[in-house]
């Protein structure tokens, strides 16, 4: 029988916990054989007890296994073996929605139904209800100007300036993306409800004022500051107080990116980021004919959770809802922690093509990235590279929502999306999950800039039609290897 997926931890070790509280579960089971299917106990129960422990899927809820349940059941009178089963069905179904019983209480709130809420109420009468997502009219500007990207340097070779991505002028609407033949485009968008530690609404500041963006590229020999036209797009508003309602705004906003011809690079943002950007994508290039790339130590496909968009369900989402096939899904560097076989065999139902470190230790690295690129490049044209910071091991990056250890290295990460970059069509980048103030030095946020260096180098390399499978500067590379 298939496990199945796993959600909410800490709601399970309650559940556990209470059950052994009750004296229901033993914190040390028995040793031993398996206790015999035909105790008295177990044939004690009723026919709808006996299939409820007969199901992998509810055991696993509990960390139990069949064998450890016949165990705890076997020594047990059937009374007790009953009341313990009795509890845990009982826990399982307090587990679902409890919709509510009758009509309203006259006066009673719709925040405090006789039952679960199946939606949060929203103030509508509130107004300011639309405020943080309505645009600054052109037409309120302290001084009138032509569209196109701006400075903000006061110098002309000021490195101290306000801070923007790679140092690059600003562009405030789409008309200046237009105006400026912009080839990328960063933005930030910092939502903030990871599953994990959160901090990484803090990452657009930090990455900003960081250097290592728009620089020379020692391995291409090609500088993309200086080949591509970058500029930064600002930040897009979000609801601190909910995915739901920034979904549709940051969606709407990156299909405005697109539409002006450029590839935006998104800041996270934690990875619930990748919905609306993702989305945006197959608006413009029809659905199922964006391929994704996501690099992260977790494979972000959750089945079952009370809210409807979160980080740990936002690739199973975009599978699902059909903006991308599973098919056209490359995995690499998914472990731990919160991985499980169900999460493994519904990605190999989908057609996923995952890569987890496991692979790597067997296979080799080179081997997975080949693999990768051959993958990629079997899929359709227009591709989306997603990197979570927590696909770099803790020691390259501390300041990661959902850290995990024994991820890659800085010499496997950065070349892996060069490659990427340089020898496939990306249609756009994200940077997620990078949460700076939980490191206490600077790595995180330089390692990030280098990882979205990497990627702008590949882009560049395309535009000026440096070709070649793993392409290396001979400048660099070729002229040094003779001395």
């Amino acid at each position: 029988m298939t496990l199945p997926a796993l959600r909410g931890r800490a709601g399970r070790r309650a559940a556990l916990t209470a059950i052994t509280l009750a004296g229901l579960v033993p914190l040390v089971l028995p040793a031993g054989a398996w206790a015999a299917t035909d105790s008295p106990s177990i044939d004690g129960l009723t026919s709808a007890q006996k299939a409820f422990i007969a199901d992998n899927s509810v055991l696993e809820r509990f960390h139990l296994t069949p064998e450890k349940i016949e165990n705890i059941l076997a020594a047990k009178s059937p009374d007790a073996a009953r009341a313990a089963v009795l509890a845990m069905m009982r826990t399982i179904e307090a587990d679902r929605f409890q919709p509510p019983k009758g009509s309203a209480e006259p006066g009673r709130s719709a925040l405090d139904p006789d039952g679960d809420m199946a939606a949060v109420e929203l103030n509508t009468t509130a107004g300011d209800f639309n405020a943080s997502t309505v645009l600054r009219p052109p037409a309120l500007d302290a001084t009138q100007r032509a569209p196109g990207p701006f400075s903000l340097k006061r110098y002309m070779y000021e490195t101290d300036s306000i801070p923007t991505f790679a140092g690059a002028p600003f562009a405030l609407r789409k008309e200046d993306l237009i105006a400026g033949k912009v080839d990328v485009a960063f933005v930030g968008v910092p939502i903030d409800f990871s599953g994990g530690w959160r901090d990484a609404k803090n990452s657009t500041a930090v990455l900003r004022a960081m250097y290592g963006l728009g620089d020379y590229d020692v391995y291409a020999g090609v500088n993309p500051g200086t080949l591509l036209n970058i500029v930064d797009y600002g930040n897009f508003a979000v609801d601190r107080m909910s995915v739901e309602l920034s979904i549709n705004h940051v969606r709407k906003m990156v299909g405005e990116m697109v539409e002006a011809k450029v590839v935006p690079f998104i800041v996270g943002g934690d990875h619930s980021t990748l919905i609306p950007a993702v989305e945006a994508m197959a608006d413009k290039y029809g659905a199922g004919s964006v391929g994704l790339v996501q690099i992260d130590a977790h494979n972000n496909v959750a089945r079952d959770q009370a809210h409807f968009y979160s980080d740990e369900q936002a690739v199973s989402r975009l599978v699902t809802e059909g903006s991308v096939k599973g098919g056209s899904v490359v995995q690499i560097g998914t472990r731990g922690p919160g991985l499980d076989t169900s999460d493994f065999e519904w990605m190999k139902d989908q057609g996923i093509h995952y890569h987890t470190m496991a692979q790597v230790e067997t296979n080799g690295w080179q081997n997975v990235v080949d693999t990768t690129l051959h993958e990629i490049e079997g899929g359709p044209q227009n591709i989306f590279v997603s990197f979570d910071i927590s696909a770099l091991d803790p020691s390259y990056a501390s300041g990661a929502g959902r850290p995990a250890s024994n991820g890659l290295t800085m010499r496997e990460a950065v070349p892996l999306v060069r490659r990427i970059c340089a020898e496939t069509k990306v249609v756009g980048f994200a940077m997620l999950d990078v949460a700076p103030y939980l490191d206490l030095s600077y790595a995180t946020a330089l390692n990030a800039n280098q990882i979205m260096n990497a990627c702008l180098t590949g882009i560049a390399m395309r535009k000026i039609g440096v070709r070649g499978t793993n392409y290396h500067s001979p400048l660099t590379v070729g002229m040094a290897a003779t001395h």
